[in-house]
């Protein structure tokens, strides 16, 4: 180690890096581990799209680990499984395709918080929604940090929801994305 008198080589800082790199909660730039879940949300926080998925397999602890960040750090936390189902629940098959963008931006626009954790988020990969759910969380994630649960796994850099062939599969690219992998 340099004394404070001494000049710093550029190899003492490079080691200093690799060194602090391999002591990081971090499994990569964008993905952490669901104890790191408040390095995850400061980073998550700073994107354009201030977005942080909960990605883990059914039985992971994604619903546990939501209910610790929304009583630890004091934000909302929606089921919105439970609250878009009873939205939907009286329109048609054709008015639930219209509106269910819309009735998912109002349920989150609700009370208007600049942070929020969502659990129960299956609804959104329907089919007969229509919907794009990337692009809904991005969407809304713009003005506020949204904390969002994802059913699935992350694999060779992408998030994945349901296996291939099944009719909500999904793969999408988590370069841009802030991961806590479970």
């Amino acid at each position: 180690m340099a004394s404070a008198d001494e000049p710093i080589s550029a190899s003492f800082i490079i080691e200093e890096v690799r060194i602090r790199r391999m002591e990081r909660p971090l499994l990569r730039q964008n993905m952490f581990k669901g104890e790191d879940y408040i390095a995850a949300l400061d980073q998550a926080a700073t994107r354009y799209h201030k977005l942080a998925l909960v990605v883990g397999r059914p039985g992971s602890g994604k619903t546990a680990l939501l209910k610790a960040i929304s009583q630890q750090m004091q934000i909302p936390l929606l089921n919105l499984g439970l609250e878009l189902s009873k939205k939907l629940l009286s329109l048609t098959i054709r008015e639930r395709k219209l509106k269910a963008a819309d009735i998912i931006a109002d349920l989150l626009d609700a009370d208007e918080p600049p942070r929020l954790a969502v659990d129960n988020t299956e609804i959104i990969f329907d089919p007969s929604l229509m919907l794009n759910p990337l692009g809904l969380l991005q969407n809304i994630s713009r003005t506020r940090l949204l904390i969002w649960s994802w059913n699935g796994e992350v694999e060779n850099s992408h998030i994945i929801y349901a296996y291939p062939g099944h009719p909500e599969y999904q793969r999408v690219p988590s370069a841009e994305m802030t991961l806590i992998a479970l």
